[in-house]
């Protein structure tokens, strides 16, 4: 049920919907916004939305991505062409919760053998063990980094590795769960081309 000032499409497209985004949006809110960006909006009005990730208020920008995280199959076609902008960002965010929203995105868009980018395939097999990071984060970037290691049997290795190093370390259920999940892959892979 949506709330009774969520904007339907004419009046968001005449509105500034910069302005309602630095402003605390509600769940409902989101999935209506998610449901009009990527059905509703034409390709100027999509890269206009998009855009707003770059925001300078980390408000707005986490908006967004709180927002594209709720796309379904339509918006994630959409965003299939934007998905080097998305690593970029998510390299260079200081906010935790815009990266922990960004890497959900991207580990839901399909990566192929070319489309793996050396700085954020680094960036996801470092933040595995950052301390700093959040479980989520990490958890995320066990599974990014095996989506982009799995085409190469030695960065493969090299993950397993990383994984392996956590044997007997005390760690919270998201993680292992992650860490087994992948370990898992990685055993089927490494079978499979045998």
């Amino acid at each position: 049920m949506l709330k009774a000032d969520t904007p339907d499409i004419d009046h968001l497209k005449s509105m500034d919907l910069r302005s309602q985004l630095t402003k605390r949006i509600y769940k409902e809110e989101v999935k209506h916004l998610a449901s009009m960006a990527e059905s509703s909006f034409d390709d100027r009005e999509f890269s206009e939305f998009f855009q707003l990730l770059y925001d300078e208020d980390a408000r707005v920008s986490e908006n967004i991505a709180w927002i594209m995280s709720h796309f379904n199959k339509v918006g994630w076609g959409r965003l299939n062409s934007k998905k080097q902008s998305l690593m970029e960002e998510a390299m260079h965010t200081s906010s935790t919760t815009e990266l922990r929203l960004l890497l959900t995105i991207i580990s839901k868009l399909p990566l192929s053998e070319e489309e793996i980018a050396i700085p954020f395939l680094n960036f996801c097999l470092d933040n595995i063990t950052t301390m700093a990071q959040s479980v989520a984060v990490k958890s995320l970037c066990i599974y990014l980094s095996f989506q982009q290691c799995k085409f190469f049997p030695e960065l493969l290795q090299e993950l397993q590795t990383i994984l392996t190093s956590y044997d007997g370390v005390p760690l919270s259920p998201g993680l292992k769960s992650a860490r087994s999940k992948v370990l898992q892959a990685i055993a089927k892979n490494n079978k499979r081309n045998k």
